[in-house]
């Protein structure tokens, strides 16, 4: 089983989407991030209308770029796999390919600016923990339900990035996809709550792939159902590695 796996994963395909993800991510986060950097250089706190629409302008133009080819956030890469367009170890490689390109960045943008405190998500003082909990599922849950709804159509996951925003960034900084929360967590050795912005996106793209496949879309109509498609999804043969199902990427 386990060579199964590994000669799935080593091929040019999976090769071309760790590379998407990576360069997508670091290209979001590195324009989003220097945009909220430089605002920070000319006001000590910029005005979240203005990071909203860094971000969500950042991410449509990232979205065109890569065609929708790839997810750019980690809640999005585990509502594919919960939903079955993906399986578990290539949504592990798109994971770590979002995660490398959120270091990249944040490192990148250390070396030019000395701080990136401006851009490392934290607890607004004064928020309870479960509040900001409760604000970065809320608003990954929004954003990953339109995702899934508008696969067709990437660039409606602008707008829903600059709502999310518009909502969370003064009382978590926003961070919605853990690898923009991760990177400069990393790079500055920061991990204050860091909990809160893996905990909170997940559980948002959880009930994202739930709302959607078993109220939206009925893919489903009990749990046997899933469960059989997820085994016929990762039952691997010599066969499936050379006719790899188009929905599994």
């Amino acid at each position: 089983m386990l060579g199964l796996i590994l000669s799935d994963l080593l091929t040019l395909s999976c090769l071309h989407h760790f590379l998407l993800e990576f360069t997508g991510s670091a290209l979001f986060l590195c324009l989003g991030q220097s945009g909220v950097l430089m605002l920070s250089n000319h006001h000590s706190d910029p005005c979240p209308l203005q990071v909203s629409l860094l971000f969500g302008l950042s991410v449509a133009m990232t979205a065109v770029c890569v065609g929708g080819a790839a997810h750019l956030n980690p809640a999005v890469t585990v509502a594919m796999a919960l939903t079955l367009k993906l399986r578990l170890w290539k949504a592990a490689l798109h994971l770590i390919g979002q995660l490398l390109g959120g270091v990249a960045s944040a490192a990148l943008m250390l070396a030019l600016s000395g701080d990136i405190t401006p851009i490392i998500n934290k607890v607004a003082p004064g928020v309870r923990l479960y509040q900001a909990f409760a604000v970065e599922t809320l608003v990954t849950l929004q954003l990953v339900l339109v995702v899934l709804v508008t696969e067709a159509c990437p660039q409606l996951i602008g707008p829903a990035v600059t709502l999310g925003h518009m909502v969370a960034v003064s009382v978590t900084g926003c961070g919605m996809n853990p690898a923009r929360s991760f990177g400069p967590a990393l790079v500055t050795l920061d991990f204050t709550n860091h909990w809160v912005f893996w905990a909170g996106p997940c559980l948002g793209a959880c009930l994202a792939a739930l709302i959607n496949d078993l109220l939206l879309r009925q893919r489903w109509r009990r749990p046997g159902d899933w469960w059989a498609e997820l085994k016929q999804l990762h039952e691997l043969t010599e066969k499936d590695q050379e006719e790899v199902p188009s929905h599994t990427q």
